[in-house]
C-alpha cells in the first residue's frame, strides 16, 4: 500500500510540474515571437484624430511594411502606401517596443510603439507616437 501511495505521489509531482513547465512557457515571449506578418489599426487621439493601417513584416527583429492614413497631404492627395522600416523588441513579458521609421521613405517622422502581446502571441494592444506630438492607440494581429 505504501509503495502504490508512493508511486501515486510520485508520478502526481511529475505530472503537476510537466504541467506547469508548458504553462509558464507558454506565457513567455521571445524574439522569435515576433516574427511574421501583421496588420495593426490605429487612432490618433491628441493633435489631428486619424486613423491608420499598417501592414508590416517582422524578421530578427527588423521590420518592413506601408501604411494607409485617413488623411491627405498640403496638395489633398491621400496618405496611402507610406512606406517604413524600423526594429521590434520583446520581453519575457510579452511587452514590446516597435519603430515605424517613414524617413528613409521621403517623410520625416518616427512613430515609436508600446505594445503589450496577449499570452497566444498572435496579437497586441498598446500606445504610439511619432516625432511630430502624434499620440494615439494601436492593436493588431497576426497574419
Amino acid at each position: 500500500m505504501k509503495r502504490l501511495l508512493l508511486s501515486t505521489a510520485v508520478i502526481s509531482l511529475i505530472l503537476c510540474s510537466q504541467a506547469q513547465a508548458f504553462f509558464e512557457e507558454e506565457g513567455r515571449c521571445q524574439k522569435r515571437d515576433l516574427k511574421g506578418h501583421w496588420v495593426s489599426y490605429q487612432a490618433e487621439v491628441k493633435a489631428n484624430p486619424h486613423t491608420g493601417v499598417c501592414k508590416f513584416s517582422i524578421e530578427n527583429g527588423k521590420v518592413e511594411g506601408a501604411c494607409d492614413f485617413s488623411l491627405t497631404d498640403d496638395q489633398g492627395n491621400p496618405l496611402t502606401g507610406l512606406k517604413f522600416a524600423g526594429d521590434a523588441t520583446i520581453k519575457d513579458d510579452c511587452s514590446a517596443e516597435l519603430t515605424m521609421d517613414f524617413t528613409p521613405f521621403g517623410r520625416p517622422f518616427v512613430s515609436t510603439f508600446h505594445l503589450q502581446f496577449h499570452r497566444n502571441k498572435k496579437s497586441f494592444v498598446g500606445r504610439w507616437e511619432n516625432t511630430f506630438g502624434a499620440l494615439g492607440t494601436t492593436n493588431g494581429v497576426k497574419l
